[in-house]
This record gives C-alpha cells, sequence and structure tokens, in this order.
C-alpha cells in the first residue's frame, strides 16, 4: 500500500463499498505478495496472510448481502 495516498469516492450502496474495499483488498494483496516475492520474512508471509482474510471476509459479506448470482 502507498503511504500518503488519499482517496475520495462516493458510494450509493453497500455493494459499492464492498467493491471498492473487495478492490483495495486486491491491490494489497499484490503488494503484499510481491514484498514477499523479494524477501520471503515472516512479516511479509503474514502481510499475505492478513490480506487474503480481509478478501475472504469480505466475499463473505458480499454473499451474506445477497449479490452473488448464481
Amino acid at each position: 500500500m502507498t503511504s500518503g495516498t488519499i482517496v475520495i469516492t462516493t458510494v450509493d450502496s453497500l455493494e459499492d463499498v464492498l467493491g471498492l474495499d473487495f478492490s483495495t483488498a486486491c491491490s494489497e494483496l499484490a503488494e503484499a505478495r510481491l514484498q514477499q516475492t523479494c524477501k520471503d520474512t515472516p512479516g511479509n508471509r503474514a502481510a499475505v496472510t492478513e490480506a487474503r482474510g480481509r478478501i475472504d471476509a469480505l466475499l463473505d459479506m458480499y454473499a451474506a448481502a445477497g449479490y452473488l448470482r448464481c
């Protein structure tokens, strides 16, 4: 995650909020994986695990809100 970045958004629904959070979480996972690839440390592994957990939680919230369509 880039420090010092400010993002201002306007959202109209829970689906929009979850979508924005999901996009942010995916970016954070990509950054964490890059850091782990550069240097495989316990801290970098933990960052990847944390990012994956956040994505999992967001997907659970999305499903619980009834937004998944099969």
